[in-house]
């Protein structure tokens, strides 16, 4: 349904009265239909929730089910799959996906993708991409037997531009994974990513990032 600011409404929305909805957003969107998993029944859409004071922006995409939580920010362009959680005070920018099932914390910055069932806890700043490992790309696309474990990125962790995540790998709080790197195992607590999976202690980074207060030495156990 067409609303009178503009934007389209499908299927259950509570949108609180305090919030912002732009001009050519869609709210409510179900998911497309599935490829390989036929004879799958529909279900009813669930109710999709935009919290006191957010904001969506113009021509973005809200998901069935997806929630957005007090002070909420969704830029221009980005998209919310189905039954995402974003805390309060999350903002999404730079066109992000956000796709079915993630939960991200609150007061996060998300300027990259998400894939599925991803757990980003809170005061992740993430600009790169989290995706699946595809082991097996001969399995069915959207059949329940092909469903892989997703990655973890603990609280006030840091993924750069490009940096590329992929597999059940945990991001380790206060880590820093580098602009461009390539991440396939677990990166523990204020440790640095950089290149392809060479992980380094904070202590011991010699570039210059160790000047950067979010390595404050008096924080570091």
């Amino acid at each position: 349904m067409l609303s009178a600011e503009g934007y389209v409404r499908i299927g259950a929305c509570d949108i609180d009265r305090t919030a912002r909805v732009c001009l050519g957003a869609v709210l409510g969107k179900p998911f497309r239909p599935l490829v390989d998993a036929a004879g799958a029944e529909s279900e009813a859409e669930p109710k999709t929730r935009i919290g006191p004071h957010c904001y969506v922006g113009y021509y973005s995409v809200i998901g069935a089910g997806s929630t957005i939580e007090e002070g909420g920010i969704v830029d221009d362009h980005c998209t919310v799959e189905g039954d995402v959680v974003l805390g309060p005070r999350t903002l999404l920018i730079y066109r992000a996906q956000i796709c079915n099932e993630a939960r991200v914390g609150s007061q996060c910055v998300i300027g990259g993708f998400v894939a599925e069932r991803v757990v980003i806890e809170d005061r992740v700043r993430l600009f790169g991409k989290i995706v699946h490992s595809q082991r097996d790309p001969s399995r069915p696309w959207d059949a329940p037997e092909s469903i892989e474990d997703s990655a973890t990125v603990k609280a006030d962790a840091f993924v750069g531009f490009d940096a590329l995540v992929a597999g059940k790998v945990v991001i380790g709080a206060n880590a820093y994974v580098c602009a461009g790197a390539i991440v396939t195992r677990d990166v523990p607590p204020k440790h640095v990513a950089y290149g392809v999976n060479k992980i380094v202690s904070a202590s011991d980074w010699k570039g210059p990032l160790c000047w950067s207060r979010f390595f404050d030495p008096r924080s570091m156990g």
